[in-house]
C-alpha cells in the first residue's frame, strides 16, 4: 500500500469509490486524525480524483476545517466543483476570511471560482496568497492560474545520457550565451518543456535551472533566446556570493517524468519520500514563499517545475523554475528548506 502515514496508525484501503465513502465518515464524524485522512486524499488525488466529486459540496459545506490537504492535491479533488461550492465559499470569505476556504475556492479553477478569487482581493482579500499559490489577479477580470494542472513526478537517474530530454549537469556554455560574464556557475537540469503538457508555448526546445554562485536564497532572472540560451543574466540574493565553480564531472544524469499514480509513496501530505523522486513538474509552486513576477510585464511567472537541490547537490533547498512566455523571461528561485 503505497500510502504510509506518519501519524494515526496504518492505512486503510482506496481501492473503490465504497472506500472513498468510509473517508469521507471518518472525516464527518471527526474521529481520525486529520494528517492520517490527508494522506489517503493526496494517493486519491494522485490517482482517482474522479472519486471524490460526489462529496465536493458536503466537504465544502462543512468539512473543510479537518480537510488537511495540500492545494496541489486540492487542485485534483475540488477542480471543476458546481457553482453551488463556488457561492458557499465566495459567501464564507465575505463575511470573514479564512485560509481553507481561499484555498478550497481557487482550486475550484472553474471561471465562476476564478472570478469569485479576484473579486475577494478586490475586496480586500490577501492577494499574496493566491499569488504565492500561482494564482494572478490582473487589474480586471477573473484570477488566472499560473501553472499547468498536470503534475509529473520528477525522478533523477544517475549516468551517461547524451540524448536524455531532461539532461542534468550539462556544461555551462551549453546553457548559457556568454559564459565568461555570466553569473551562472551551474546546471541542474534541463526539461524538455513537451514532457510536461499544459506548459505555454516557449522559443526554444527546453528550458534550464542553473545556479550563480549562491548557496542560500536567490532568485535569478533571465532572457532566453531561441536557441534556449540564457542571457542578460540578474541575480537578486541575499549575504555574498559564494567561491564556487562547476565540478564538471559531478552528478550527471537525467530526470525521467511520470505521471502522478499508485507507483509514488503518499506521506506526510506529499511524495517526496519516494526513492528516487526529486520534485514535481507541473501543478501549483509550493506555495511556502513568494513567487516572482515578470521584470518586464510584472505578470506572475508560469511555475514549470520545483525540486530540491540533490538532483545535483548545490545549496540546501528547493529550486524553482518560472517563465513569463510573452516577454521570454525566466526565472530561478531558490529556498532554503522550510
Amino acid at each position: 500500500m503505497p500510502i504510509k502515514p506518519v501519524r494515526g496508525g496504518p492505512p486503510i484501503p482506496v481501492d473503490s469509490p465504497a472506500d472513498v465513502a468510509v473517508l469521507i465518515e471518518h472525516l464527518a464524524r471527526g474521529d481520525r486524525e486529520p494528517e492520517w485522512l490527508g494522506d489517503h486524499f493526496a494517493y486519491l488525488a494522485g490517482t482517482r480524483p474522479e472519486w471524490f466529486r460526489p462529496y465536493q459540496e458536503q466537504v465544502v459545506d462543512g468539512l473543510l476545517d479537518r480537510f488537511s490537504v495540500a492545494l496541489e492535491d486540492q487542485c485534483q479533488l475540488f477542480a471543476g466543483a458546481p457553482d453551488s461550492c463556488v457561492e458557499t465559499l465566495a459567501r464564507r470569505l465575505r463575511d470573514r476570511r479564512d485560509f481553507d476556504d481561499a484555498s478550497a475556492l481557487a482550486a475550484i479553477g472553474t471561471p465562476a471560482a476564478l472570478t469569485a478569487v479576484a473579486e475577494d482581493v478586490r475586496n480586500g482579500g490577501d492577494r499574496e496568497l493566491y499569488d504565492d499559490s500561482g494564482f494572478w489577479i490582473p487589474p480586471t477580470g477573473p484570477a488566472q492560474p499560473r501553472f499547468s494542472p498536470q503534475r509529473r513526478a520528477v525522478f533523477l537517474e544517475l549516468g551517461d545520457f547524451p540524448d536524455a530530454d531532461h539532461p542534468v549537469g550539462l556544461p555551462v556554455d551549453r546553457v548559457v550565451a556568454d559564459p565568461a560574464s555570466s553569473p551562472v556557475v551551474w546546471h541542474y537540469l534541463s526539461l524538455r518543456l513537451a514532457g510536461v503538457p499544459g506548459l505555454p508555448s516557449w522559443p526554444a526546445e527546453r528550458a534550464h535551472l542553473v545556479a550563480p554562485a549562491a548557496t542560500y536564497e536567490w532568485t535569478m532572472f533571465a532572457g532566453a533566446g531561441a536557441d534556449g540560451r540564457y542571457h542578460g543574466e540578474q541575480v537578486v540574493h541575499d549575504g555574498e556570493p559564494d567561491d564556487f565553480t562547476d565540478a564538471p564531472e559531478f552528478g550527471l544524469g537525467r530526470v525521467v517524468l511520470r505521471p502522478y499514480g499508485p507507483d509514488l509513496v503518499y506521506t506526510n501530505l506529499h511524495v517526496h519520500l519516494t526513492p528516487g523522486l526529486v520534485g514535481t513538474a507541473g501543478g501549483p509552486p509550493i506555495g511556502l514563499y513568494p513567487n516572482p513576477s515578470c521584470p518586464s510585464c510584472k505578470r506572475l511567472m508560469f511555475h514549470v517545475l520545483t525540486v530540491t537541490n540533490t538532483v545535483r547537490e548545490y545549496g540546501h533547498g528547493p529550486r524553482s523554475l518560472y517563465l513569463c512566455e510573452d516577454c521570454h523571461t525566466v526565472a530561478v528561485t531558490a529556498t532554503n528548506w522550510n
